[in-house]
């Protein structure tokens, strides 16, 4: 197909003239931006008939439906504080749910639709991450900042093969650093999404450490964003009592002792914080 001036449709860009969300209520393509023409009569074929209010109404279903699994469901928030619990969720869902028109709404999408255990363990680190930072008092901007940073510090590992990341038996040394990549990768593929630096300093930062033992550039404790220090707790948590293809899970005490045991490398303050919040009595 080709367009009045000879430029094919497949080339053409054109402005998205509404949202287009799919069945299950994610937007594809947010009104105002460019996509191209052969993109839009595909949108426009298959997805016109839906509704803005009925994908609003698709898109809370799904994010309660995320909400309830993680907050009733989860064995390792038994012992947490309903209020703080409720408060962190209902932050998560909001956040999640706000950030529909936002360029890194694509990404989130993206992430749901690429491997189960991936799209989990982000919504379980941004809603731990919240959990601590509340109780630590962080303002609400920051929260945040700090959620959107969370649901998507690890959106690196969307371009890295799925065949490592799936992989049940150990790494090699070679994929181990291929799998590292991620970080900046993130940082590379978000770069044009107008995050907030701390959001920005999450995906950056999360696996540094504070003894400068972390990758990918081995800062130390005074380079790090300060609110980045309770989500690479999170993020190392989730990873050791979610599991992985190629490792067993842990309970939490046994975790919480294994990160207290890694001396320098996180903070005791917030480890302090999670461990009032997932082991009170």
């Amino acid at each position: 197909m080709k367009s009045n001036g000879g430029e094919s449709a497949d080339m053409k860009r054109i402005v998205c003239p509404k949202d287009y969300y799919n069945e299950q209520g994610l937007l594809l393509s947010a009104k105002g931006t460019k996509i191209t023409l052969s993109q839009f009569l595909r949108l426009q074929r298959k997805y016109d008939f839906l509704s803005e209010t009925e994908a609003n109404e698709r898109t809370l279903a799904s994010y309660e439906k995320i909400k309830q699994k993680i907050c009733r469901e989860d064995e390792r928030y038994k012992r947490a504080d309903d209020q703080l619990l409720d408060q962190a969720s209902a932050l998560l869902v909001n956040i999640v749910f706000e950030s529909k028109r936002k360029p890194w709404y694509m990404y989130l999408t993206a992430l749901g639709n690429h491997i189960n255990w991936l799209y989990t363990h982000s919504i379980d680190v941004a809603l731990l991450s919240l959990m601590m930072a509340i109780e630590s008092g962080v303002s609400q901007r920051s929260l945040w900042d700090l959620g959107v940073g969370g649901i998507l510090h690890d959106v690196g590992k969307l371009l890295i093969p799925k065949k490592i990341i799936q992989k049940r038996t150990e790494l090699s040394d070679i994929e181990k650093d291929i799998l590292r990549q991620h970080c900046e990768l993130g940082v590379e593929c978000t770069t044009d999404c107008a995050f907030p630096i701390l959001s920005q300093d999450i995906i950056a930062q999360h696996h540094e450490r504070l003894d400068g033992s972390g990758y990918p550039n081995q800062l130390q404790e005074g380079q790090i964003n300060e609110y980045v220090k309770i989500v690479m707790i999170a993020d190392a948590f989730d990873t050791i009592t979610a599991g992985r293809p190629y490792r067993k899970t842990v309970e939490v005490e046994e975790a919480l002792a294994y990160l207290e045991d890694q001396e320098g490398a996180f903070s005791r303050m917030y480890l302090e914080t999670l461990k009032n919040i997932l082991v009170r009595p």
